[in-house]
């Protein structure tokens, strides 16, 4: 069993930079990548997903693929343009001063404290 989109934000201590658009949405594990083209063929709508890119096209990969979490490592930023998108499109975007690799083991540990 996963976790909900706001259980992880409140476990993992993440910056949300949008609204929590769906807080009930169960993610079950997590996905790291920053190639969008892969990114695009392989995430899934119950992972959420971690990356360093600042792009207009993150959110619409998100959007497309109906992804609820989108964690930017590293302390990311995203421009005021990508936030707005991010915004219409009801795509919930947090930072994390984590690197990827540290993040996503971080949502691991979380995920399988409720798989007991």
């Amino acid at each position: 069993m996963g976790k909900t989109v706001s259980e992880i934000i409140s476990a993992m201590n993440l910056n949300v930079l949008t609204e929590v658009y769906r807080p009930d949405a169960l993610i079950e594990k997590g996905y790291a990548g920053d190639m969008l083209s892969h990114v695009m063929a392989h995430l899934q709508t119950d992972e959420c997903w971690f990356t360093i890119l600042n792009s207009m096209n993150v959110i619409a990969v998100a959007s497309l693929n109906e992804c609820a979490l989108v964690i930017l490592t590293e302390d990311v930023v995203l421009q005021e343009a990508v936030l707005v998108k991010a915004k219409t499109e009801e795509i919930c975007v947090c930072s994390t001063s984590l690197d990827t690799y540290t993040a996503c083991a971080v949502l691991a540990g979380i995920l399988e404290t409720s798989e007991v």
